[in-house]
């Protein structure tokens, strides 16, 4: 699992996912929680950089150092392993693969009782015959290839599972019980959650079961990936955990969910107003709104512009009392677990926004709130509610409102999903 460091929290919740996830990668100095990891039989790997034109030398130089630091005697004997990022599309006969294979020889002979990762982009595993001569490499010194396939939503190449497979094994058959894939899980910034035409989880259901029903990448001795990367932390790691318990712990193959990646809310993008019941405050209104009459509204959250918002989303301007849009969804199964989500925007900082789903009955199921609204961030500026639920009734009212905001504030809403995630009884 990639992404460790020492910020706030980040500890605590890594604690949660431990010992189900053997490897830890990331960037801490925090002896005390290293040495409590070996304790539990994980193995904490030191990121480590791959300068591009960095010589055997330097490399080997760069790739040592967490493996001779003790932190000032806290951590004995070093780093038990290091996890260098990355392995470039570097083909066999240029200048550099040389010095990457090279490199990984010497420290290979330097430390032989220490574990040795490499992370590799796509085109090792897509092109693998051209990058033969680092493949090759990493079998003979490296413990273990974290080969990214990263699918976005709006390009689920599942295929490339079973194929990559197919490449790594005619380079060197051995290669695949040290290989594993990472997944794309980034939710914010550089986005792999990019669609409302797709569930994210069932999306990551479906990457599980092709790995492990492929008779190639089931051999295949675990996954990877950047669970706290610009992930949704609150719903993301556990839903992961879920998956690996399923597939890799339980050896299953069929779906841990439904088996359906699609997601239930049958007009998300505000396209039109229907099937949306919109309720205004005293003097505040609720209303379909063009990005192309908003300045400096963005129509999408991401850092690419893949995850587009179409021409138009649903404007609240705050009266004296609340606001509310309402969409219903039926057909529900309350032994599953569902996961809500509707991104918000403001005319300024700081506003307050909430997402409810509520029975039909009114009865309120679940809700999440933030007073964030419109702060701006490195993602557009734009915030995600997001949270699990578990209905009582096939049917839920899911509900956009700005109740705690101040009369006349802007609210900006779009993008707004229902997936079903898990059976209830893998709580």
């Amino acid at each position: 699992m990639y992404g460790h460091s020492d910020d706030a929290g980040v500890t605590a919740a890594f604690w949660k996912l431990i010992p189900r996830f053997s490897v830890i990668e990331g960037t801490s100095s925090d002896a005390k929680f290293i040495v409590a990891l070996r304790g539990k039989g994980c193995i904490y790997a030191a990121h480590v950089t791959n300068p591009v034109n960095g010589t055997a030398a330097e490399l080997v130089s760069l790739w040592r150092k967490p493996f001779e630091n003790t932190l000032t005697g806290q951590l004995p004997g070093g780093y038990d392993a290091i996890a260098i990022d990355e392995l470039r599309a570097n083909p066999d006969g240029s200048v550099q693969s040389a010095r990457v294979c090279q490199a990984l020889e010497d420290l290979r002979k330097l430390y032989p009782g220490k574990q040795i990762y490499a992370a590799a982009t796509w085109q090792l595993g897509r092109e693998a015959s051209k990058y033969s001569r680092q493949l090759r490499a990493v079998y003979r010194h490296v413990d273990m290839l974290m080969l990214e396939v990263y699918l976005r939503e709006t390009r689920r190449a599942y295929g490339y599972f079973a194929a990559w497979a197919d490449q790594l094994k005619a380079v060197e058959p051995g290669l695949l019980k040290k290989t594993v894939y990472g997944l794309g899980i980034a939710q914010r910034g550089y986005l792999y959650d990019d669609s409302t035409d797709v569930g994210f989880f069932g999306h990551l259901d479906q990457q599980f079961r092709s790995i492990r029903t492929d008779a190639d990448a089931s051999k295949m001795p675990g996954i990877m990936f950047w669970v706290y990367y610009r992930s949704e932390t609150g719903v993301t790691p556990g839903h992961l955990a879920r998956l690996v318990d399923h597939y890799f712990l339980e050896r299953k193959t069929d779906y841990l969910g439904d088996g359906k990646a699609g997601q239930l809310v049958g007009n998300p993008l505000f396209t039109t107003l229907a099937g949306w019941k919109c309720q205004a405050g005293e003097g505040g209104s609720v209303e379909q709104f063009d990005y192309a009459a908003i300045t400096g509204l963005q129509n999408d959250h991401d850092d690419h512009g893949w995850s587009a918002h179409g021409k138009h989303g649903l404007k609240m301007v705050r009266g004296s009392s609340p606001n509310t849009a309402s969409f219903e969804v039926g057909r529900l199964d309350p032994r599953m677990i569902y996961t809500v989500s509707a991104w918000v925007h403001s005319d300024k900082p700081g506003r307050h926004a909430g997402l409810r789903v509520k029975g039909p009955d009114g009865r309120l199921i679940a809700e999440e709130e933030t007073g964030r609204a419109g702060r701006g961030t490195q993602w557009n500026e734009w915030t995600r509610l997001v949270f699990d639920f578990q209905p009582s009734q096939s049917t839920i009212h899911i509900e956009l409102h700005d109740t705690k905001t101040r009369q006349g504030a802007v609210l900006f809403w779009d993008f707004v999903e229902l997936e079903t995630v898990y059976p209830a009884a893998r709580r």
